[in-house]
C-alpha cells in the first residue's frame, strides 16, 4: 500500500501545502525519500520550486523557518523537540528554541462565537465589556481582556477555531509520515520518529485543554501558598471550559523591560534572583514546574512581586527522580565525578554498548573545565548543554523529565542574564541544591515512610504466600501445573532422559531439605526456625511434585 493512498481526501490539500513548504526551504530530497512527491504527483501536483537562498542558509535554520511557517502544530512538535537533545542534534535544539509562536490575531466575530457557544449564554449576560483587539495571539489561542458584571478585571484565553480540524490533519500526516521514515529511511529507526509523534500528540491534547491548565494553575499557587512574592493569577472555574479560560488580569511589566522595571522602583538584581529560587523550588522541592518559561510568563508587579503566566506547559517530577537529579547536579557542581556516573549506573541509564570509562573521561574534562573558571564566567545553560551532549553520544538513556528540567533551568539562566547581565546563577544555584539535597538525604520522616513501605510489601508477600502456595498445590492436584519443554528436533527418547534427570534431582533434594528444616527448626533462634519451616515447605512441595511426575509416567 502507498503513502499517498493512506492520506484522506480532505489532508490532500494540507500535504500539498507541507510539501510546497519542504521544497522551499531545501528539503526536496527528504519529502521524496519518504514518498510524498510521489503521492502528489499521482494526484496532478508536485512542488520542487527551491528557494535560492535555501543554498545558503543553515539547515537548522531552515528547520526552524519551515515550521513557523507551517503553523500551530509544527511550532508545537519543534517546540518539543528543542527540550530533547536526546534525540535532536544540539545545534538543532538551540535552533528550536527560538521558535516564534506569535500569529496574527482571528477576528473577534470568532471569539464571540466561541465564548457564547462554550458558556451557553450570550457575551453581554456574563461580561460587562471585552475588549475586542487582542492582547497577544499565539498558535494556540489569543488573550482579550474584559470585565465581569461582577466587576473583576479579567483576561478571556480563547481557543482558536477549528484548531481541533487543522491539528487533527497535521497529526494524521505526521503519523503516516513518521511510519514511512521508520521503514523507508533506516538511519532514522534509532530515533523512534513513530513514537515521537504519539508524545507529541498527548502533549499537544493536554495542552488543548484549557480545564487541565486552570488545574495546573490552581496547583502551583497551592504548592507557593508561602511565598507572598510569588503571584498565580485566580481562576475562574465557573466560566472556563476546555476551549475558554478567565482568570485574573495582572498588571505589571515584563521581567526583561528594564525601562519598565526601573520606573517601577524594582530591584532588578533582586527579582531575577527571586525568579531563579522560585523556579528551583518548583523542580527541586515540589516536582510541578512551568515547562515554558519565557519572558513574556514573567510579569513583575508594581510591588515587585513576580506573576507567572500560562500555565499550559508544566513539567511534574517524581520523588525517586528529584532524588537522582539531586545527586547529579550535587556532583556536577561539586565535581564528584564518582557520584554522577554512579547515579546513572544506579538509576539504570547506561546501556551496555556505553563505555564507562569514555564518558567518565569526557565528563571529568567538562567537570575540569568548569571547576577552576570563575563563577561569574560559567555559563549554566552551555555546561548543561555540554553535559547533555555528550551523555546522548554514549548511549546514556535521558528521560524526558529530566530534559524538561534541564531545558526549564537553562531558559531561566538566560531570562536572568537578558533582564541582569550581571547575573550569576551559580551563586544561587550550588549552595540552594547542596541545602535541598542535604535536607533530602538526612530527612529522617522521608527515610522512615521508605522502611514503613518496605515493611508493608514484606508483609503482604508473607500474607498472601500461603494463599499463593494452595494455589501451587491445587495446580498440582489437578495436574493444571506443568513445565514444558518443546524441542522440534528432539525425539522422544531425549524428553523421556531429561524427565528421568529432573526426578533424580527432586529425589536428591528432597532430603536435603527435609532433614535440613528438621535440624534447624531446633534451634533457639527464631530466624533458623523460620528457615526450618521454610526448608521443610519446600521437601513438601518436591515431595509432591516427585509423586505427581511418576503417577504421570505411569512408573
Amino acid at each position: 500500500m502507498t503513502v499517498g493512498s493512506l492520506y484522506r481526501l480532505r489532508d490532500i490539500g494540507r500535504l500539498r501545502r507541507i510539501a510546497s513548504v519542504l521544497a522551499r526551504h531545501g528539503f526536496v530530497d527528504v519529502a521524496e525519500r519518504v514518498h510524498v512527491m510521489q503521492a502528489l504527483r499521482r494526484i496532478g501536483r508536485i512542488f520542487r520550486r527551491r528557494s535560492a537562498a535555501a543554498e545558503v542558509i543553515p539547515w537548522t535554520r531552515r528547520i526552524r523557518l519551515a515550521a513557523e511557517e507551517l503553523g500551530p502544530t509544527f511550532v508545537k512538535l519543534g517546540q518539543m523537540l528543542a527540550t530533547r537533545p536526546d534525540l535532536v542534534p544540539m545545534p538543532l535544539v538551540l535552533e528550536l528554541r527560538r521558535l516564534h509562536d506569535e500569529v496574527p490575531p482571528f477576528p473577534f466575530e470568532d471569539v464571540r462565537a466561541t465564548i457564547e457557544a462554550e458558556l451557553r449564554r450570550p457575551l453581554a449576560e456574563v461580561f460587562e465589556w471585552v475588549e475586542e483587539d487582542a492582547v497577544a495571539a499565539a498558535s494556540i489561542a489569543q488573550v482579550h481582556r474584559a470585565r465581569l458584571k461582577t466587576g473583576e478585571e479579567v483576561v478571556i484565553k480563547v481557543q482558536r477555531p477549528r484548531l481541533q480540524e487543522v491539528i487533527g490533519a497535521d497529526l494524521r500526516i505526521l503519523l503516516l509520515l513518521a511510519q514511512t521514515i521508520e521503514a523507508r529511511v533506516p538511519e532514522m529507526r534509532p530515533f523512534r520518529p513513530v513514537a515521537i509523534v504519539e508524545e507529541f500528540r498527548r502533549s499537544l491534547s493536554r495542552e488543548m485543554d484549557f480545564s487541565t491548565e486552570l488545574s495546573s494553575m490552581q496547583r502551583f499557587a497551592a504548592n507557593f501558598a508561602d511565598e507572598p512574592m510569588l503571584h498565580v493569577p485566580h481562576g475562574y472555574p465557573q466560566l472556563s471550559t476546555r476551549r475558554v479560560l478567565v482568570m485574573e488580569r495582572i498588571e505589571g511589566a515584563k521581567i526583561t523591560d528594564r525601562a519598565a522595571l526601573d520606573a517601577m522602583g524594582v530591584d532588578v538584581k533582586a527579582v531575577v534572583d527571586l525568579g531563579m529560587r522560585f523556579t528551583l523550588r518548583s523542580i527541586f522541592e515540589h516536582g510541578f514546574f512551568h515547562a515554558d518559561p519565557h519572558p513574556g510568563n514573567f510579569f513583575i508587579r508594581p510591588d515587585a512581586s513576580i506573576a507567572l503566566l500560562d500555565f499550559g506547559m508544566m513539567g511534574s517530577v517524581e520523588p525517586q527522580r528529584l532524588d537522582e537529579m539531586l545527586t547529579w547536579m550535587v556532583g556536577l557542581l561539586t565535581g564528584d565525578l564518582d557520584m554522577m556516573v554512579g547515579l546513572l549506573l544506579d538509576a539504570d541509564l547506561i546501556g551496555d554498548e556505553t563505555d564507562v570509562r569514555a564518558l567518565r573521561g569526557e565528563l571529568r574534562g567538562i567537570v575540569d573545565r568548569y571547576q577552576h573558571a570563575a563563577l561569574a564566567s560559567i555559563d549554566v545553560s552551555a555546561l548543561i548543554s555540554e553535559v547533555f551532549d555528550v551523555t546522548v553520544r554514549h548511549h546514556v538513556f535521558l528521560p524526558a523529565d529530566l530534559l524538561l528540567v534541564g531545558k526549564a533551568m537553562a531558559t531561566m539562566e538566560g531570562i536572568g542574564r537578558e533582564a541582569w547581565p550581571d547575573f550569576q546563577p551559580l551563586d544561587a544555584i550550588r549552595p540552594y541544591l547542596t541545602e535541598v539535597y542535604l535536607k533530602r538525604m538526612l530527612d529522617a520522616k522521608k527515610h522512615s515512610q521508605v522502611a514503613v513501605r518496605s515493611l508493608v510489601e514484606g508483609a503482604t508477600l508473607l500474607k498472601d504466600a500461603p494463599l499463593d502456595i494452595r494455589r501451587v498445590l491445587r495446580k498440582l492436584r489437578r495436574g493444571e501445573l506443568q513445565i514444558v519443554h518443546r524441542s522440534a528436533d528432539a525425539p522422544a527418547e531425549i524428553r523421556a532422559r531429561h524427565a528421568r534427570t529432573n526426578r533424580l534431582i527432586l529425589a536428591a533434594l528432597l532430603p536435603v531439605f527435609f532433614f535440613g528444616g528438621v535440624w534447624l527448626t531446633g534451634s533457639e533462634s527464631a530466624l533458623h526456625n523460620a528457615a526450618g519451616l521454610v526448608s521443610l515447605g519446600l521437601a513438601w512441595l518436591f515431595f509432591i511434585g516427585l509423586g505427581i511426575s511418576m503417577l504421570g509416567d505411569g512408573r
